[in-house]
């Protein structure tokens, strides 16, 4: 089911635009502002807002987009209530406040969390398992080569994910104060080398930052973050596994100073919250 997110929010998109039209050809009937309170917010906060404010987290409960959704709910009951009987189109409503409405409820309630079970191996003081990346260039690098720097590891699920997006350009907004404090930053998925480049290149990422392929999710697999089959469907170019959004950091030593567990991916930690233990 969580595989068919991107159609689901399509459908719910579209059923917003298709109520707004009906509101409008209606001559305001409310039925339709119920089904628009139910189906629009979520899809339009998720495809539209996330990226014009850049936004890298929400809570965890979205409680603005539930208040909107149980208002349309309640304002179809009641003007339903006060019609008595409802004409044909107006169950096209009915079925889209019910369909937006669940919706809502499944992706913030179930869709959102990871399912994550606690890394044996991500523990604050010790050193992580020896992992091989790949660089963009192809060629191979070693986590043991960190060693000697402090190190923020950033995994990602890949260039379709907002809220990774918006992490990624979060940290990189501390990129004066990371090099200041001889800290390298590595952003690893397992998207593919060209994903990456098209990322990297966007990016612009100074010497101190680099884009890390993890090849069939070995590395993640090793630190129990591997999300298997855990992309949406329609992401063509895209492989089907990723992994649940991490962070960790790691001190001169190769030892970890923070290690990020949520299991939501939505909540994330904020660059104030990770960055101090740098100075561990």
């Amino acid at each position: 089911m969580k595989k068919l997110i991107v159609p689901l929010i399509l459908l719910n998109i579209l059923g917003g635009l298709g109520s707004a039209v009906m509101l409008w050809l209606s001559g305001g009937d409310l039925l339709w502002l119920g089904s628009f309170l139910t189906t629009f917010p979520l899809p339009f906060f998720l495809m539209v807002l996330t990226s014009a404010f850049s936004i890298a987290r929400t809570s965890d409960r979205l409680p603005l987009i539930q208040l909107l959704s149980i208002s349309g709910v309640i304002l179809f009951a009641y003007i339903s209530n006060q019609y008595g009987s409802l004409v044909k189109s107006q169950y096209v409503a009915l079925g889209l406040v019910a369909f937006g409405a669940i919706f809502v409820q499944w992706y913030v309630w179930s869709f959102s969390n990871y399912g994550r079970t606690k890394s044996r191996v991500i523990n604050i003081g010790q050193a992580l398992p020896e992992m091989t990346l790949s660089r963009l260039d192809g060629s191979q690098i070693s986590s043991s080569s960190f060693t000697g720097s402090k190190t923020i590891l950033v995994f990602f699920r890949a260039n379709w994910c907002p809220f990774c997006m918006n992490q990624l350009k979060e940290v990189l907004s501390r990129a004066d104060e990371l090099k200041k404090s001889d800290t390298q930053v590595k952003f690893i998925s397992n998207q593919g080398i060209k994903n990456s480049q098209q990322l990297s290149d966007k990016l612009s990422l100074p010497a101190h930052f680099e884009i890390l392929q993890d090849d069939d999710l070995k590395a993640a697999k090793a630190l129990g973050i591997a999300d298997i089959d855990g992309s949406p469907v329609g992401m063509s170019g895209y492989p089907k596994d990723t992994v649940m959004a991490t962070v960790i950091l790691l001190d001169a030593d190769s030892k970890v100073t923070f290690g990020d567990k949520t299991d939501h991916y939505r909540v994330r930690p904020h660059p104030d919250t990770f960055l101090p233990s740098l100075s561990r």
